[in-house]
């Protein structure tokens, strides 16, 4: 017989990857969540995870399946367990992944907004590089993701929330910083502080290709937030997508943020999931309140001055 404790426990296990990670999740012991997902794959009568101690756990296509039936089943109990007075709420739990530079920009209002909208579903997080996230949708880590549409594999469903423009980032003092807007055949010969995150290296490398520039790389930095200080503080010029609201640095330090003059194509932020899996309740009603959130706020395109 299955049990409701053994299917929160595979979704755990999905979510994370391993069981040890799972087990830290559920303040549970790693043996008693392996013995667990042993025995329910016994009830099953095939695997849902292949193992691979160095990479942790892969699931499988019909693991793929009963994690995506799991999940409707444990949100059908959510809500059975609810006393009739407490309305008609959603009840259930979504995980949500997003690239790591655009979790401090969108993540905490969704979260509040989803605690007021939705304040029976319990919310997860998943942060990762653009590959991490495309592969935790495509395994099932995470039912939804706030992402740029690039690079993926595994066609995953994605719906456009907003339009990003290429900026140049540049210390305040800098002739460029004079100027309304830069092109890249100047940027190209400065000193340029570049992104090192996997897929997003290339994305921003990708302008000066198609104009067949090799910019002068000083630096590289997997964090925004050190790549936009680096330039406060004139260590160089950079190319970014993402923008913060504000020109300070965490260190208080300024930069100045120019639109590049030539022609390219504007990057789409996107809401995805995999086609895997079909979305839940849950997740629908999560999806709704993402568009809504991107339709009334003003996320502006160009860069602050």
């Amino acid at each position: 017989m299955i049990t409701l404790h053994q299917l929160k426990i595979f979704i755990a296990v999905a979510e994370y990857g391993s069981t040890s990670s799972a087990a830290r999740s559920l303040h549970l012991s790693q043996p008693a969540v392996s013995l667990i997902v042993r025995t329910l794959e016994t009830e099953l009568g095939t695997e849902l995870f292949i193992r691979n101690p160095p990479k942790g756990l892969s699931i499988t296509p019909f693991g793929r399946g009963k994690l995506e039936e799991a999940r409707a089943l444990l949100s059908k109990a959510d809500a059975f367990r609810e006393p009739q007075d407490a309305g008609e709420q959603l009840h259930g739990q979504i995980t949500i992944g997003y690239f790591t530079t655009l979790g401090p920009f969108y993540i905490p209002k969704l979260i509040r907004r989803l605690r007021n909208k939705l304040p029976k579903v319990e919310i997860q997080l998943r942060e990762g590089d653009l590959s991490v996230v495309n592969r935790m949708l495509d395994t099932g880590q995470v039912e939804l993701a706030l992402t740029y549409d690039l690079g993926m594999t595994g066609r995953p469903q994605v719906y456009l929330l907003k339009e990003c423009l290429f900026y140049a980032a540049l210390p305040p003092e800098h002739p460029l910083a004079q100027q309304n807007s830069v092109t890249l055949e100047e940027l190209a010969q400065e000193d340029l502080i570049q992104i090192d995150l996997p897929s997003s290296r290339e994305f921003l490398m990708s302008p000066f290709w198609q104009y067949h520039l090799q910019p002068n790389i000083t630096y590289k930095t997997t964090s925004l937030e050190i790549a936009r200080g680096m330039v406060a503080h004139g260590l160089g010029v950079s190319v970014l997508i993402t923008r913060p609201a504000s020109r300070l640095t965490y260190d208080g330090s300024s930069l100045v943020c120019r639109p590049i003059s030539n022609e390219l194509t504007p990057q789409k932020l996107v809401m995805a999931h995999s086609h895997h899996f079909s979305p839940t309740q849950v997740a629908e009603a999560v999806m709704d309140e993402i568009k809504m959130m991107f339709a009334e706020e003003d996320y502006p395109t160009e860069p602050s001055q």
